[in-house]
């Protein structure tokens, strides 16, 4: 009975400390984006977009949303981009004001080009980024870069996806 009540004691020790850890509540991100697109070697550029709410200090539900528009393309010739992915976040949110991720998001991708062709095709994302916390509220996202893989018309795409910019925080806990 002593010994299960040490252990009772050990764990809300250890746990009440983790449950205080200050996290937002919901953050959402606006800034820069850029893809490199495989086959083809086509750059893109434009903006990107997410938002994320947090179950808890560590795991969070993404959504992340972008356009960009398709450079080095011939007189005449345009083409854009447009991905919609979701799913879960890892965060290890440490003292500091470094405030890494990592996350794998799945969704779809939007190809349109010169003459009203247009395809949609299944979407991965699988990386990461870091945060830099300026104020409560305000962040700077350094880099977020993630492999971005892509399936239009039997072909697959191994595109790679970069991201900066800011974000605001909200709901701390």
């Amino acid at each position: 009975m002593r010994k299960l009540l040490i252990l009772g004691v050990f764990i809300l020790a250890v746990v009440v400390p983790v449950r205080a850890q200050e996290y937002p509540k919901a953050e959402v991100f606006g800034g820069y984006q850029y893809v490199r697109l495989n086959p083809g070697g086509t750059n893109c550029q434009g903006f990107g977009g997410a938002a994320a709410g947090n179950v808890n200090n560590w795991l969070g539900v993404a959504g992340d949303f972008g356009y960009c528009k398709v450079t080095g393309l011939p007189s005449g010739v345009s083409a854009h981009t447009v991905n919609y992915l979701f799913g879960p976040r890892v965060t290890y949110r440490s003292y500091g004001s470094l405030t890494p991720f990592a996350h794998v998001l799945f969704g779809g991708q939007h190809f349109g080009g010169t003459g009203g062709g247009t395809a949609n095709s299944f979407a991965m994302a699988l990386g990461g980024g870091a945060d830099y916390k300026w104020t409560e509220h305000l962040a700077f996202r350094f880099i977020q870069v993630e492999y971005l893989y892509t399936h239009f018309a039997g072909t697959r795409q191994n595109n790679a996806r970069i991201e900066s910019g800011i974000v605001y925080r909200w709901g701390g806990r």
